[in-house]
């Protein structure tokens, strides 16, 4: 049990990130939907990811920098045991326009409601989490990159968001080697302040991890990268 605590951190960690990553991505989306067709978008993260993304509503105002989204969907490419990656219900930001165009992002108000996120495997050991990050962010998979790519990745990843709403209902975790995913109830509420760092989100969520049995903390270590990694 007690070796179980680091590790479940560690793994929460990396989560904290992802919703990160999560929030400032969709908040920017969102408001690239103002300006382009929502199709438009889909059709580009797809093409660029090939990760398939849907939609049921979307409302953003450019003039104001308020966004809101219901319904998003986020799928894995068929090289995936499970097609599940995202379902958010809901999310809502208010963005702060002059930041957009600084090497920090700013967010005002954020609210995000995840009904589930599911961490997935396939039997060429790709992560979905890792996969599209490269992808979206950098065009490319290989681990070839320029050792100069990093410095760059990492300032554009500066933000602020003031104050953040999460609610996270499920986990699921998939491996191509294991006969079914295992799902772990969250249920997770709480509001944090001036977040400017991924690992600000990690707390609450590792506590729950802590609490759940060794066999998740397992699984999770097939699914995710090294300690040493995810600690970084």
């Amino acid at each position: 049990m007690h070796t179980s605590s680091p590790r479940a951190a560690c793994r929460g960690g990396l989560i904290g990130k992802l919703l990160v990553f999560l929030v400032l991505l969709l908040a920017v989306a969102a408001l690239a939907w103002a300006f382009f067709l929502p199709q438009i978008v889909t059709t580009a993260l797809h093409k660029r990811t090939q990760f398939d993304v849907t939609v049921s509503e979307l409302t953003a105002n450019p003039f104001t920098s308020r966004v809101v989204i219901r319904g998003l969907v986020l799928r894995n490419p068929s090289s995936f045991p499970i097609s599940d990656f995202v379902h958010v219900r809901e999310f809502r930001a208010e963005l702060n326009l002059p930041s957009l165009f600084s090497d920090r992002l700013v967010i005002e108000d954020a609210a995000i409601n995840i009904e589930k996120l599911a961490l997935v495997k396939n039997a060429a050991g790709e992560r979905n989490i890792q996969l599209f990050q490269e992808r979206l962010l950098g065009g490319s998979t290989t681990e070839d990159k320029p050792a100069t790519d990093e410095p760059r990745s990492e300032k554009s990843r500066e933000f602020l968001i003031r104050h953040l709403e999460l609610r996270f209902d499920q986990l699921v975790i998939a491996d191509a080697g294991n006969s079914a995913p295992r799902v772990l109830n969250l249920n997770l509420n709480h509001t944090y302040e001036n977040v400017d760092n991924p690992t600000a989100l990690a707390a609450p969520i590792a506590a729950q991890l802590v609490q759940r049995s060794g066999l998740l903390n397992r699984l999770l270590e097939k699914i995710m990268p090294g300690e040493k990694e995810s600690a970084q």
